[in-house]
């Protein structure tokens, strides 16, 4: 029992109320955007099968092969199926679901997101809330390593290798630059240093990482994260509207988002809204870009200590074991799926193999994203995020906006066919 014990997080028993709150609320989002997508379905739908039967009629006066007249006919039951699950007809109109679904892309991404922060900043929230819902944001990492059955080693390869050129290159370009203006405009060592790792690599996990090697004080990291808050924050719902202006497609979009975006969840849920391609290609890049983390932390060490003499007289740092603590060790979880899905064993199927290991696990993901984007929601404070300003922010900011340009230039560049991912 003692062993057992060892295991939970202490107090464990204060983070329930929250993430029961972060679940049930997910359980809400999801059914909502399910509710939308069927009636969006039945209005697409109902203008769909007159259509249909129209040309059922005429293939059938023109003799075409039985296997078109099958095809047609399979769609006519899928839509007289859709019309079904709202109990609709032929002729009647959903325009609302339609402009909610397309137009709005109010997906459970934006329910959850956008439903979180207004529960958040109008309603009263019970203070033994917030425990839970702030560890449910991690919640995002399991749905990550179960993505790992999407991939196979040609992906790693090709997108991956594609990635990790695109990420070495923003992450410490942006990480050099911001270190760099923040020491030239007089801003502290322990804030600018976490503001570098903080729009270079990932965000508040880079801020919390970086902060004891350059000896942030408190005030300085509430300075920071809110300034990669109300970043990601606005770039999370502006990020999918511009890439659908400009026609991005979804593999563009997802290495686009993450380069631009600089928190792991936010940029997860930017890319999921956008389309399961996008989130992909995203998850793949952004695995890329979390293992440099360890990188930032001792270049971060190296540019404000070693470099300028600052260690303390019979200080020594372990280097080799600060690369070990600062690895994210779920990223080994991921490329184990990986792994697993390349050896393309009968035993375990794959995620579109209905009924095998690998697809029970891909039905599971999307639950732990939910949790995680209602975590997210529900963790955006307007007055948090007020904290952000000074030197700092206009640097960071600065930086942030121009890799988000560049960063679109990039992938334009690059095109579709090296950034998506194919499973194959």
């Amino acid at each position: 029992m003692q062993r057992l014990r060892s295991l939970l997080v202490p107090d464990w028993v204060r983070y329930l109320p929250g993430l029961a709150f972060c679940l049930a609320f997910a359980f809400a989002g999801m059914n909502l955007d399910r509710f939308v997508s069927n009636y969006h379905k039945a209005d697409e739908a109902s203008l769909a099968i007159p259509a249909l039967q129209l040309k059922l009629q005429e293939m059938v006066k023109s003799g075409d092969s039985g296997g078109s007249l099958l095809t047609v006919r399979t769609a006519i039951e899928k839509h007289r199926s859709a019309l079904d699950k709202v109990g609709g007809t032929v002729g009647q109109k959903w325009g609302w679901a339609t402009f909610l679904s397309e137009k709005a892309q109010l997906k459970y991404v934006a329910i959850l997101l956008l439903g979180g922060i207004l529960i958040r900043n109008t309603l009263p929230l019970p203070k033994s809330l917030y425990p839970g819902i702030s560890i449910a944001r991690a919640i995002i990492k399991p749905g990550i390593i179960i993505l790992g059955v999407h991939y196979v080693w040609a992906d790693i390869v090709k997108v991956g290798g594609v990635g990790l050129a695109l990420v070495v290159v923003f992450i410490f370009g942006t990480a050099i630059v911001v270190m760099w203006l923040c020491k030239k405009w007089g801003v502290s060592d322990g804030l600018g240093g976490i503001m570098g790792a903080g729009t270079g690599v990932c965000g508040v996990s880079a801020i919390i990482a970086t902060s004891p090697v350059v000896r942030s004080s408190p005030i300085e990291m509430a300075y920071a994260i809110g300034t990669i808050l109300f970043f990601g924050t606005l770039m999370l719902f502006t990020l999918p509207y511009i890439g659908t202006s400009i026609d991005l497609s979804e593999s563009q979009f997802g290495a686009w988002s993450a380069v631009a975006i600089l928190n792991t969840a936010q940029l997860v849920a930017a890319a999921e809204w956008y389309g399961t391609e996008a989130r992909d290609t995203a998850v793949l890049i952004n695995v890329a870009r979390i293992m440099l983390l360890p990188l930032v932390v001792l270049f971060s060490l190296w540019f404000y200590i070693l470099r300028t003499g600052k260690l303390e007289p019979g200080q020594e740092i372990n280097k080799w074991q600060l690369v070990k603590d600062k690895f994210p060790v779920f990223i080994l979880g991921f490329f184990l799926l990986v792994f697993l899905n390349s050896l393309k064993l009968d035993a375990l199927g794959g995620p579109k193999i209905a009924g095998s290991a690998f697809w029970a696990l891909n039905s599971v993901y999307i639950w732990f994203f939910a949790v995680g984007f209602a975590g997210i929601g529900l963790s955006i404070s307007i007055d948090d995020m007020k904290k952000a300003g000074g030197k700092a922010f206009t640097i960071g900011m600065v930086a942030a906006l121009v890799k988000m340009v560049l960063g679109l230039g990039a992938v334009l560049l690059i095109g579709s066919r090296w950034l998506q991912v194919t499973g194959t």
